[in-house]
């Protein structure tokens, strides 16, 4: 197998930055090598760093076939659909399986949530109802099982399911092994939300502050949060204009918050292709990278929330940080993203599994 090097390059490690140094992969779809292999190409990374391939983790793609070419330009090499239907989801993801050069794809297809005039205001695009406890087990248990859906998104926004029918999707998609995903835009929501046990929270309180004690659960739990502020900038007067009691403000000061207490923040951009909240494909996350700064995360901490944060929140062990055995999803980008954020956008090339997708001629 042909062995591809990037030498002279600074590279995030876990915990420190590599200046000068050299990172080896197996360049068919393959994994980081260790540095004593023998390379049959080397690349000069010179002025440049080598990064771990970044995570979108909430998008909404639809059957954007085109959408995993503008993802893998943008350094993008896994991304989560937690809002487009089952059918699309499903194109998706024979899509990504018949191409090991393509961004790998987790969704969760259609949401689970009630018949209600709310779901309609925050346009949930696939969405399957239920009314009872009984319904909902069953309905997780078809998802997970017949429609091999990777994760489980729960609306919890009120009015809206009970917590009763809430708490037994939570506790069937628990039951096989995968995490429960909860919509929440509402305060009373998100404390709902982290007493009934879900893993990942999104997007954030947008009609107001958290209570100290919901944070302090988020934290000692672990609970991942995916705030998509780039989105929520976006709809937020959209919500509004539909009766919604909402501001973007306080959905920047719930994340400066959160980040304060520790909660472990997670990239997403909620990229999507409609007309009122559009927010494009893989751009869409380097806005969202910008979004996090200004709610104080520093650029470090926005790097680890979009490569290794992610990665371990979704149980993806096999990437997230440039450490040999680990897939090859790398970015090479010019400048240091750890001093200037808009090194990210100076890609010189990506590699997926270790295929080149971008850059370098």
């Amino acid at each position: 197998m042909p062995i591809t090097e990037v030498c002279n390059v600074r590279v995030l490690r876990l915990d420190h930055v590599a200046e000068h140094a050299t990172v080896k992969f197996v360049a068919s779809p393959g994994n980081i090598v260790p540095l004593e292999s023998i390379a049959d190409t080397s690349i000069d990374g010179s002025g440049c760093t080598l990064m771990p391939g970044m995570i979108d983790a909430k998008i909404d793609v639809g059957a954007s076939l085109d959408a995993f070419d503008a993802y893998a330009a943008c350094g993008i090499t896994t991304i989560i659909d937690s809002s487009s239907s089952s059918d699309e989801s499903r194109a998706m993801d024979m899509a990504a399986a018949d191409d090991p050069g393509l961004p790998s794809y987790l969704a969760t297809g259609s949401a689970i949530g009630p018949r209600d005039k709310l779901v309609s205001i925050k346009n949930y695009r696939g969405l399957q109802t239920v009314a009872t406890a009984d319904e909902a087990a069953r309905l997780v248990e078809s998802k997970i099982v017949s429609e091999r859906a990777a994760l489980v998104a729960i609306i919890v926004d009120q009015p809206g399911l009970s917590e009763e029918v809430i708490a037994a999707a939570v506790k069937e998609t628990h039951r096989h092994g995968s995490l429960a995903i909860a919509y929440a835009t509402q305060s009373g929501a998100y404390r709902t939300a982290v007493e009934l046990g879900f893993d990942v929270l999104t997007p954030v309180a947008v009609d107001a502050a958290l209570d100290a004690d919901v944070m302090d659960k988020i934290v000692r739990r672990g609970i991942g949060v995916i705030p998509t502020l780039c989105f929520l900038e976006r709809a937020v007067p959209s919500w509004r204009r539909r009766g919604f009691a909402c501001d973007f403000s306080v959905a920047v000061k719930t994340v400066r918050d959160l980040h304060a207490a520790g909660a472990k923040i997670c990239t997403g951009s909620s990229a999507n292709p409609s007309e009122d909240t559009s927010v494009r494909f893989g751009r869409g996350l380097q806005e969202e990278l910008r979004q996090l700064t200004r709610a104080g995360l520093s650029n470090a901490e926005v790097v680890r929330a979009a490569t290794l944060e992610p990665a371990l929140l979704f149980g993806l062990d096999d990437r997230g940080s440039i450490t040999t055995g680990k897939r090859a999803d790398l970015v090479l980008v010019e400048g240091d993203p750890l001093e200037d954020l808009d090194a990210l956008s100076r890609i010189q090339c990506v590699w997926v599994q270790g295929i080149k997708v971008n850059g370098l001629g």
